[in-house]
């Protein structure tokens, strides 16, 4: 049996094996990878001791590991693994916590798991610019892991429990112990075994809770079981159980007091007037303070932290359950608290509750009344009595009404003159403490109390830091808190950047030694009170500005010092603040004297030392340094240390641990606690970088919200974000249709900004500032007053000019995004992993125009409450065909319904409701004459709304500004006015005789985004803002087509159900000699397997043809086109009509396919028998459009349309388009007229009458039609057409829906599939519907009744040969000889295939555009080296340029290529996608793949499927590979990043094929052709 290396945190523990067998995985990761969990067959755990020391390659054991730390302690370190993805992470080392050393790659990472204890080898060091020295490493041996830490919340992977997700971002993937298919196998431990417990069916949105029990050397993912179902909404209670570990409660306390009782030696206080502050929530109050008068010119104030180490032995019960617990953790979104200790004790003995005596370890500080500077200051052991418990906003009333006017003598004679006192001394302390800058130490938003509590808590944990490393016992067994100053190199880079805005921050002009302007600097003279205020603009939120007039006016002194003082709520200065924070160096907590850093002092407090030992019933940490307090008080001779040296470096580490931990846990409460209501917030724009996806946002104005992302795509801007890189700015631009009921439609509608800001120049500001530390009035007045003024002339400035033209249909309307810019946006709710996580809802642009990020991120959810079915291969009937298909057609609708960005912005719009809440419906009216004046031509029956009323106000009890911090007296934003969001679907009206119905816009709402509905939304007369989505014409048309089916004949529906197929099918409808072609056609002879497909065909109504690359599939499908138009010569012949009866429609053939490259292919072979038939080519009406375009017309295109192809020119004398405009067609002189001219709107109607005739009367002369698959539907076509015969090209690229819209819409009498599903397949976007099986196509879907063509006549034999083994079983035959070869290999040598290694670098577009969707990726270098290789061909071997084709699979990088030839000046050349490559061929054709990385980003241990689609994309669809390589006759050059493709098995054993034949170059600028001679 192999050996199973297990995951266990101890190596002691044994593990029992139980009986499981596993179904073979069908995921994608290799054969390896799926036999990982498959033969757990026999024994998984068996009793042996298996040490955990063996789960690292290098399989050291825990001495050897020893030894390396011991004799090369400068290499390797013994470090905690903090991960930041699967596959990087930094270690700590636990001697030298500011270190950290960056491990990248599986590779290095090992098989390890967050918060491992490991060691670590030093690879490399390097100097980074502002960075300083970086450490590379790597892990060699685990030393510790805690067996927690193998427990993790999951999501199934594709909805296959054997493969699941960690909702830790941090964790691999993990393979789980599965036997059943759809069911999930629950396992429990039992008697030292994993056992089955029971299996349950697979559900939607189910998560996993996984236990890790190993991870075999060399396999990707470690394996699991898994041991409990989570439902959705129970996933937040499972995490805190995880992230809080110990789910136990504290165990009980019983008092038992030492013989010498304790009490009699404490200094007794309960006389003195004491308090607490605290949340009315707190139960655990640990710190008191205590205010006396000592004599006429001194008082004491006493900071009293309860004596925890007094009442709890060392090594107690209780002291081993808080050291495991770490920190008391409060989680009031449960409703309860994680504790330390138990409630008895703290209740009983602990916690300062009023008029309880308690014992505590005092801070003792006597101060002089006149100067408040510290006289003395000692500890003591105390005993006390709390007088009063405050909360935070009864201090600050008192704070607010006692402490007035620092002249007035101190008052000490009840508890809120003892309050005042304390605040005043904390006020002053701090300024001393912080060297003048005592302002900067507030937070905005924080209360004075707060402030206070802070500080006497500072001067408390600074004493203990200070006494303890004085005293000769505790010297160097102190936990202190270090903090290093920012490094000089990149402070001076951060002064040299900021330069203008340093000096409007009184914080950092202390910080960055900046001067400060004098009175004569700052402070106009006469002269400049006339002149305009000057400098650069500096932005107050304008609620924080009417809280300073406030302030101002209140002389409130504090407060409004508080908001001017706080950067970090003033948009100018947030992004310099936010950049301090990343150049200052984390708090780490050091051992006393254990290094240099651990004598740095707190360089942010200004303390010389610093640590934490105010919250001993909160903190173990604090509970250890108050047993040193203990032992330096201790009267005791010769009292030791309760602690070695070796115990603090280890709760040092474990208390930044539970701190790191702590903190994390808080943020994410802080998350899911947020229930905004849809509640609007002002944000800035935090992270901003020129090539990505995305921009964050974050909320100065409220602690509690953290920072949220924003996708460009989700924005539905026009095109490319534009960065300009002087500001750092991106700018965003959207054009949309807006149009409005009401008469008084304002012309400046894109112009009305938000006023969220007010803006004042520099120079006023910097006067405020001098004002407020004068605390002169009268100028802090006079200064509010010109800002005032100075924002009212910008008021005007910007109204005078927002008048400007607009344009007839479309708003054009632009956004500047730029670090510390302000955004209003809309909040909600929404489940992410189970978690509910606050997200944008409304992004507002200007007063009148926001984009509703909801439907655009979730349409599914938003439009279509669908619950949908697989597709299957049979149906039982096509009723049950139509409900499955229906069901993924709408959704499918719904996921694309914006991708075209064409919706119309309807503005006072006028809505009439109907049924109830529950079943909310409603319509508005939409006049012809409106339609017709807006263009809107488009079905407003088929159409999603996102219906939007602005300006409502939330009811009291929902609204956040009550929700404030206990700490906090400010709401700095203040309530703005919310938009209502609904989201529905139109439907159509019931007719009606008297046609009242005709205007009526009837819809259902499909989602309320609030519950909370504002009673305005009913008034009648409200002004609604409507965004009407059309539904997309192709997924409408499948749509339509499924419905009706019925109408469909029963070929058809036989098709569709796969039932009865066999019996017709066996019948043939008569003998027909295929020799007898006409040979002057010229068309090519059949071999053998071509003659058998035509002979099915002809003779069989329902025919699946497979053709491989160059099998000859387009001359197949000419020859059945030519003996079908036989039959239907014989039909017309045959058949009789009277004078009388209305003209039957022509039988015909209708040869489509799902694009209109694939129809071209096929209309140029038909040319050939024009003679004998006629064919006609139809484009769709958008493609007319842009050839002959006409007023409004534009208004009419989809962005696709404009990446789309133009007509293909060799057809134009066969295409609709161009035959209705010559002289033979009736309507021709007519149109021509209507084209030259400018129409009003009924011209146009008139014109495009004009043409449908003209179509019409053109299409019945010809015997074959060739379209689209959607074109088929056109109305022309149908009133004139009867197909008889119905061929599908390259149907494998076609949904099943978009197949039979031919094949429903007309009733023919035979059906001819022909295609490869081998290649292209369809593209569906929407992942749900492609799990349903929307991407198998309907020609797959038959592949067993499917004739292949087995020889072909494209390629060279040398480039056939790895597609015919890779793709088609080797039987693909070459029946063809190919001509001269110029490529030439590594031995310059000519050669067919050729593959050259190019390390360029990718980028990708950020939104759809014409350019290509916001997934394309381009590569400059690879698209240098294509076009440098086209231009050898051409210029060195004499190739035209006509012969050669570079294909790729990104539109963006097709962009980037014809930019690159034109600079060539090459001319000719194909360039296009490999999608639309399908079906042609070319003599040469070059294969650029784009996509690469550094090598260091590539993983190197079997790379995950995500990762693989992530960093390679299409290029592993090994349909579009089979397609790229057999396109080329001669010559295949594919570039591209060959260490990066190796990822891909695919890739690989191409690369391998190509090695084996010596035709790898790398670099590819070696690349040489041969001359031609």
């Amino acid at each position: 049996m192999s050996q199973y290396v297990f995951a266990g945190a101890n190596p002691n523990r044994k593990y029992m094996e139980t009986s499981v067998s596993e179904e073979s995985d069908s995921a994608s990761s290799s054969n390896a990878e799926d036999n990982h969990s498959k033969t757990v067959c026999k024994t998984l755990f068996e009793t042996t001791s298996l040490h955990s020391d063996s789960e690292f390659d290098q399989e050291l054991c825990k001495k050897d590991i020893e030894k390396l730390l011991n004799t090369n302690p400068d290499v390797f370190k013994r470090c905690k693994l903090v991960m930041e993805r699967h596959d990087q992470a930094c270690a700590r080392p636990l001697d030298e916590p500011t270190l950290c050393i960056k491990i990248c790659g599986r590779e290095h990472v090992g098989r390890s798991f967050p918060e491992d204890e490991v060691c670590v080898k030093i690879l490399d060091r390097e100097q980074c610019p502002q960075e300083g020295e970086v450490l590379k490493g790597r892990v060699v041996g685990l030393i510790n892991r805690d067996e927690n830490s193998l427990t993790f919340i999951c999501k199934m992977v594709g909805d296959n429990p054997k493969l699941v997700a960690p909702l830790n971002k941090h964790m691999t993937r993990i393979r789980t112990v599965q036997t059943k298919p759809d069911m999930v196998e629950i396992r429990q431990y039992k008697n030292g075994r994993w056992v089955r417990k029971e299996f349950v069916k697979i559900a939607e949105n189910q998560m996993l809770l996984i236990k890790v029990i190993k991870w075999e050397n060399g396999k990707t993912y470690p394996l699991g079981v898994v041991t409990k179902i989570i439902p959705e909404c129970d996933a937040l209670d499972e995490m805190l159980g995880i992230e809080l570990g110990c789910k136990d409660t504290p165990p009980p306390f019983k008092l038992q007091e030492p013989e010498d009782d304790k009490t009699l030696y404490r200094t007794q206080l309960c006389g003195i007037i004491t308090f607490t502050i605290d949340p009315p929530t707190a139960e655990d109050l640990d710190d008191a303070i205590s205010v006396r008068e000592i004599n006429c010119d001194s008082y004491q104030i006493g900071i009293h932290i309860t004596d925890v180490a007094n009442v709890i032995p060392k090594d107690s019960e209780q002291d081993n359950f808080a050291r495991l617990r770490g920190k008391t953790i409060y989680t009031p979104e449960k409703g309860d608290v994680n504790f330390m200790f138990s409630r008895e004790l703290s209740n009983d003995h602990l916690s300062l509750l009023p008029n309880k005596i308690r014992k505590a370890i005092s801070l003792l500080v006597d101060i002089d009344k006149k100067t408040s500077k510290i006289l003395n200051i000692e500890f003591d052991q105390t005993q006390i009595k709390s007088n009063r418990r405050m909360s935070y906003e009864e201090a600050d009333e008192i704070i607010q009404k006692y402490c007035l006017d620092d002249t007035e003598p101190l008052q000490f004679s009840c508890v809120e003159d003892c309050l005042a006192v304390a605040c005043r001394f904390s006020e002053v302390h701090r300024k001393h403490r912080l060297e003048g800058g005592w302002p900067f130490g507030r937070q905005a938003g924080q209360s004075r109390s707060h402030a206070m509590v802070e500080e006497l808590m500072n001067l408390y944990n600074s004493a203990t830091a200070e006494k303890l490393i004085s005293t000769d016992v505790t010297r160097h067994l102190t936990p202190l808190r270090c903090h290093r100053e920012p490094d000089p190199e990149q402070l001076s880079h951060f002064k040299e950047k900021y330069a203008e805005l340093i000096p409007m921050s009184p914080y950092f002009s202390n910080v960055c030694e900046v001067d400060t302007h004098s009175e004569e600097q700052v402070w106009p003279n006469p002269q400049y009170e006339n002149m305009e205020h000057n400098g650069i603009s500096f932005n107050i939120f304008t609620s924080i500005f009417q809280k300073m007039e406030e302030f101002a006016q209140s002389k409130d002194y504090y407060n409004l010092m508080q908001l001017i003082f706080s950067d970090e709520i003033h948009p100018t200065l947030i992004p310099m603040v936010q950049e301090f924070r990343d150049i200052q160096k984390k708090a780490v907590i050091l051992r006393s004297c254990s290094s240099v850093d651990s004598r740095l002092g707190h360089h942010d407090l200004r303390l010389n030392a610093y640590t934490c030992a105010s919250s001993p019933m909160r903190s173990y940490l604090d509970l250890i340094l108050q047993r040193h307090l203990h032992t330096m008080l201790s009267k005791e001779i010769l009292k030791q240390a309760d602690y070695t040296q070796v115990e603090i470096n280890g709760f040092c580490q474990s208390g930044m641990d539970a701190e790191e931990k702590h903190d994390a846990l808080v943020l994410k409460l802080k998350t899911f606690q947020f229930q905004p209501k849809d509640v609007v917030k002002l944000a800035v724009v935090d992270q901003l970088t020129p090539q990505g996806h995305e921009f964050t946002i974050s909320f100065p104005l409220h602690s509690k919200l953290g920072v949220i992302t924003i996708m460009y795509k989700h924005l539905k801007v026009v095109d490319q974000p534009s960065y300009n890189k002087e500001d750092n700015s991106m700018t965003l631009r959207w054009k949309r249709r807006v149009y409005s009921f009401r008469k008084l439609f304002k012309s400046s509608y894109p112009s009305n900004p938000i006023k969220n800001v007010t803006p004042v120049s520099s120079n006023l500001w910097k006067r405020l500032l001098y004002a407020m530390k004068q605390q002169d009035w009268i100028k802090i007045e006079q200064c509010l007053q010109d800002m005032k003024k100075s924002e009212n002339e910008e008021k005007e400035r910007s109204t005078s000019e927002a008048c400007s033209t607009e344009q007839r249909h479309y708003k054009e309307l632009t956004m500047e995004l730029k670090l510390g810019a302000v955004v209003q946006v809309q909040l909600g709710n929404e489940l992410k992993d189970g978690f509910p996580v606050p997200v944008v809802q409304l992004l507002s642009v200007n007063q009148c125009f926001e984009i509703c990020l909801e439907h655009t991120r979730n349409p599914i959810d938003c439009f279509s409450k669908t619950v949908c079915n697989s597709s299957k291969p049979f149906y039982e009937s096509y009723e049950e065909y139509q409900n499955i298909w229906s069901q993924l057609c709408q959704i499918d609708t719904a996921y694309n319904a914006l991708e075209e960005n064409d919706s119309v912005i309807l503005e006072g719009v006028r809505i009439t409701w109907t049924g109830d809440e529950t079943n909310l419906q409603g319509f508005f009216n939409l006049t012809k004459t409106q339609k017709k004046q807006w263009s809107l031509e488009f079905d407003l029956s088929n159409c999603f709304l996102c219906i939007r009323l602005r300006d409502q106000k939330l009811k009291k009890d929902e609204s956040d500004a009550e929700h404030l911090d206990s700490s906090e007296i400010l709401d700095l934003q203040g309530s703005l006015p919310f938009t209502w969001v609904a989201h529905a679907v139109t439907t159509k009206p019931k007719k009606q005789k008297n046609g009242d119905n005709q205007n009526k816009i009837k819809f259902q709402i499909t989602k309320k985004s609030m519950s909370y509905i504002p009673p305005k939304v009913f008034e009648r007369g409200t002004n609604f803002t409507v965004e009407v989505i059309p539904k997309k014409i192709p997924y409408l048309l499948r749509e339509n087509v499924i419905k009706n089916l019925k109408r469909a004949n029963n070929l058809v529906k036989n098709v569709a159900t796969n039932q009865q197929l066999e019996e017709p099918n066996a019948k043939a409808y008569q003998n027909i000699n295929l020799d007898n072609v006409d040979e002057s056609l010229n068309l090519p002879r059949l071999n053998d397997s071509q003659q058998k497909a035509v002979e099915e065909a002809v003779k069989k109504p329902f025919t699946v043809i497979q053709g491989p690359p160059g099998t000859g599939k387009t001359v197949v499908g000419i020859h059945i086109v030519y003996w079908f138009f036989k039959k239907n010569q014989d039909f017309l012949a045959s058949s009789k009509s009277t004078p009388d009866e209305k003209p039957p429609k022509k039988p015909a053939i209708l040869y489509c396919g799902p694009s209109n490259k694939s129809v071209d292919i096929v209309a140029e072979q038909l040319l050939k028998l024009k003679g004998v038939l006629k064919p006609l080519r139809i484009y769709c009406d958008q493609m007319e459009m842009r050839e002959y375009p006409y007023t409004d017309s534009d208004l009419k295109l989809c962005r696709k349309s404009l990446r789309d192809e133009k007509p293909n020119e060799e057809l134009k004398n066969i295409t609709l388009m161009y035959l209705v405009r010559k002289p033979e067609n009736p309507f021709s002189v007519q149109i021509k007229n209507f084209e030259r001219q400018k129409l009003s709107e009924d011209q146009v109607d008139i014109y495009r009458k004009q043409l449908k005739e003209a179509h019409k009367h053109e299409i019945q002369k010809y015997d074959v039609v060739l379209c689209t698959c959607s074109s088929a539907l056109k109305p022309e076509i149908l009133a004139v057409m009867d197909f008889r015969q119905i061929l599908i090209d390259e149907c494998a690229m076609a949904t099943e829906p978009e197949a039979f819209i031919p094949l429903v819409s007309y009733n023919p009498k035979q059906i001819v599939l022909l295609g490869d599903h081998q290649q292209i397949r369809p593209i569906v976007q929407c992942a749900l519907v492609k799990k349903m099986g929307m991407q198998q196509s309907l020609f797959e879907r038959y592949m067993d009744l499917a004739i292949m063509l087995d020889t072909q006549y494209r390629m060279h034999e040398a480039i056939c040969r790895f597609p015919s083994k890779e793709f088609y079983k080797g039987i693909l035959k070459t029946g063809a000889e190919r001509g001269p070869c110029y490529l030439l290999n590594k031995y310059e040598l000519p050669t067919a295939i050729l593959f050259g290694h190019v390390q360029g670098k990718e980028d990708s577009l950020v939104v759809s555009t014409k350019e290509g969707n916001e997934s394309s990726v381009a590569n400059t270098e690879e698209a240098e080296q294509a076009v440098r290789v086209a231009d050898m061909l051409i210029n060195q071997s004499g190739v035209p340029p006509e012969h050669i084709a570079i294909l790729t699979p990104y539109n963006a990088q097709v962009s980037e290529i014809k930019k690159t030839a034109e600079k060539r000046g090459i001319e000719n050349v194909t360039v296009c996608t490999i999608m639309k490559s399908q079906g042609s061929e070319w003599p040469y054709v070059i294969v650029s793949t784009v996509r690469s990385c550094s090598i260091s980003d590539i993983e190197s241990d079997r790379p995950s499927k995500s990762w693989l689609g992530k960093r390679l994309g299409f290029i592993t669809d090994p349909n579009q590979v089979n397609v790229a390589i057999t396109r080329a006759q001669d010559g295949l050059c594919i570039l591209g990043n060959s260490t990066l493709l190796r990822c891909c098995e695919l890739w690989k054993r191409l690369l391998d094929h190509y090695y084996r034949a010596h035709c790898v170059v790398n670099p590819a600028s070696d690349i040489k052709v041969q001359s031609r001679e």
